[in-house]
């Protein structure tokens, strides 16, 4: 019998955030995200979720990218598309934009 979908969604996740662990400079998976999302039109522009990037001094208290961050995230992001790349391997594109289309709906179907 095959597992379940919340299964397979729990084990990537667990697996994606094992990969960042090895792979990326001792940045994690959310500092990645908060790095990659900064910006002025960013989503993570302001807020608690930049204090672990300012202390490196890759961002401002504010949320302001630094020359040390862009330079960082420039760094990470061909680490990060490595991960991507070998998460994808053997997937075709249709059948990726397949699975993203369904995890929306399904998301959007529980939604209040």
């Amino acid at each position: 019998m095959t597992k379940p979908i919340g299964y397979w969604l729990k084990e990537l996740d667990r697996r994606i955030e094992e990969a960042f662990e090895v792979a990326a400079e001792g940045v994690t998976r959310r500092e990645w995200q908060v790095l990659n999302g900064l910006g002025p039109e960013g989503p993570f522009a302001t807020g608690d979720a930049v204090a672990g990037l300012a202390a490196r001094g890759w961002a401002t208290p504010d949320g302001t990218l630094t020359g040390a961050g862009e330079a960082a995230r420039d760094r990470i992001r061909s680490t990060v598309d490595g991960i991507r790349a070998r998460s994808m391997r053997g997937i075709p594109e249709a059948d990726y934009a397949t699975t993203v289309r369904t995890l929306e709906t399904m998301a959007a179907n529980l939604s209040a």
